[in-house]
């Protein structure tokens, strides 16, 4: 497999034309406004092309005419991808892939209805003050800025992030409490994504964040807007039916992580029986250790979850403490003393 220069990504774009017209990050990367690299079978009319985003990873292309390219893109697709592939390769992932656990994330992908110019305002409670995602914002330095500054860190630079993206966020009392902007853009075309504190949800922040952010949008001459979500968080789907998106399709993207992004996404049985995957998943890949904590503690099982994270940690994982503390799924264990005693052996062996 050749890495190309992005000078030379025209070489990839018929290949991954199609999937990019699911995915705007595809389109964005080959444009060079966001991170990424793109490896093809071969320079001239490749037939397989392999992009990555991030932890995302796109394959596109002919299986049955690079089977001697398998090999490769197996070294090149680490077993922690999150892996979109196009349908023809569905039934390949054994042979391109080490991660033979992974299991299909069925998503949505919302966007909308036709031509608009704007959406209503949303009213916000007391307090909380909306605010675009700009320079200004950054030299206020507001408490949890790095809400908004993690959205940079996938974009080619900070200043093409502050010239293409499109966002704001919601203030109170001093910090970013609610945030929506566009994670890529590429032509008319832009991908939002949108994120609230938990300790102020319900309350109306994330609509008025993403109403304002699409409304700019259009304004910008932006107005193809999508919306990806997992089919399972019930919240974003809410939020963006809510400001008049409508669904796309749905399509599926391989991982071994939680299919779901907050406590309530999934049932208890599902919970229960993802952890027992995620265990039997621990024995060859060490890090999956680190989900099944999270798969037990959203089935209430506190006892199971502390031991995979104490075999994670006893195991040699190589990540840092500050995950575990920050991981979605177990902040009803951060405070637990077992818990801290772990992580604090953990953030030991990292500064060794």
């Amino acid at each position: 497999m050749f890495l190309l220069e992005q000078a030379a990504y025209l070489a990839a774009h018929a290949l991954l034309k199609d999937f990019a017209s699911t995915h705007v990050a595809i389109a964005a990367v080959l444009d060079g406004t966001i991170d990424g690299e793109v490896w093809v079978d071969r320079p001239v009319e490749p037939r397989v092309a392999l992009l990555a985003n991030g932890d995302a990873f796109y394959l596109a292309g002919l299986p049955d005419e690079v089977v001697d390219s398998f090999a490769n893109l197996k070294e090149l697709i680490p077993d922690w991808a999150y892996f979109f592939v196009e349908d023809r390769w569905s039934d390949r992932l054994g042979d391109i892939w080490s991660n033979r656990f992974a299991r299909p994330h069925p998503r949505v992908r919302m966007g909308l209805p036709g031509a608009s110019y704007g959406l209503a305002a949303t009213v916000l409670p007391d307090g909380f003050r909306l605010v675009p995602i700009d320079q200004r914002l950054l030299d206020l330095e507001p408490g949890n800025i790095e809400t908004v500054t993690d959205l940079m860190e996938g974009w080619a630079s900070p200043e093409l992030f502050l010239e293409n993206a499109i966002g704001f966020c919601v203030l109170y009392d001093g910090s970013v409490v609610s945030h929506c902007a566009t994670d890529s853009v590429s032509g008319t075309r832009c991908e939002v994504g949108v994120g609230t504190e938990p300790a102020y949800r319900r309350l109306g922040l994330g609509k008025a964040a993403a109403a304002a952010t699409i409304t700019a949008c259009i304004k910008r001459g932006r107005p193809d807007i999508e919306w990806h979500t997992h089919a399972s968080n019930k919240g974003s789907i809410a939020i963006a039916r809510s400001i008049g998106l409508i669904e796309r399709d749905r399509h599926l993207a391989y991982s071994g992580n939680l299919p779901a992004e907050n406590v309530g996404d999934l049932d208890l049985a599902t919970c229960r029986e993802w952890g027992l995957h995620l265990e039997r998943a621990s024995d060859h890949i060490n890090w999956y250790r680190f989900h099944a904590t999270g798969a037990w503690m959203l089935a209430d099982d506190r006892t199971r979850a502390l031991a995979n994270v104490r075999q994670l940690v006893d195991g040699g994982w190589e990540g840092e403490a500050e995950w575990l503390e920050g991981y979605w799924a177990v902040q009803s264990l951060v405070d637990d003393p077992e818990f801290k005693t772990i992580v604090a052996r953990q953030r030991a062996i990292r500064e060794e």
